[in-house]
């Protein structure tokens, strides 16, 4: 926890990319944050997206010796992991912030199995994973959402982590390297739109009704 609080305050300002995909459609604004220090996610959110960003590097550099950030050759393989859609209602003219965020947790809740995977089968120092786990649990955890909607997601939750990590294990270097690869960076991906998420609620007015 001290960890991650003192790593936060590195990246507080640091700016977030323009994205190429869904997420470009999310509302920006120049109103005065309501109830900022409750909703004041984006550095935490930021933190995690940089940690992903840069183990996506590193493991490209390390492992594939691709360190010019190039991974075209690795691009023919495919997942299906978890991302935030138009239809989650994150978007702009259909935001709706209970149905968004609880498909934000949902994700996150899916994306546990293949987070734990990477840290067990990375082959460089795992301990910016364990800082990007246990700060994502945090996150989650501030998100502005009732308790009986999280229960109703976690109860809704049969993802199968053991199967998942069981069926991977059995596999070559290789091919799980690649695997760890594609989760990295789709899950920068999915944090992309989960910064923007947060920078969004931060500044809805504490009289609209949503």
């Amino acid at each position: 926890m001290y960890l991650t609080a003192a790593l936060i305050s590195q990246v507080h300002a640091s700016p977030l990319l323009e994205s190429s995909g869904e997420s470009e459609d999310f509302l920006g604004t120049t109103e005065d944050p309501s109830d900022a220090a409750v909703l004041n996610l984006e550095p935490l959110a930021l933190f995690i997206w940089n940690i992903a960003k840069e183990q996506q590097k590193e493991q490209l550099c390390n492992y594939f010796l691709m360190c010019n950030g190039s991974a075209s050759s690795l691009e023919i393989y495919k997942m299906d992991l978890p991302q935030i859609r138009k239809r989650d209602k994150c978007f702009q003219g259909n935001f709706q912030k209970k149905k968004c965020l609880s498909k934000i947790i949902k994700r996150f809740q899916e994306y546990k199995k293949y987070l734990l995977f990477v840290r067990q089968w990375i082959k460089h120092d795992s301990r910016q994973v364990d800082a990007m786990l246990s700060s994502t649990k945090i996150l989650v955890d501030l998100l502005p959402l009732e308790s009986h909607i999280r229960e109703r997601i976690a109860q809704q939750d049969k993802s199968n982590g053991a199967a998942f990590n069981q069926d991977q294990s059995s596999k070559r270097d290789w091919d799980k390297q690649v695997a760890i690869h594609v989760i990295l960076k789709n899950f920068v991906l999915y944090m992309e739109s989960t910064v923007r998420v947060v920078r969004y609620i931060k500044f809805i007015p504490t009289t609209v009704s949503l």
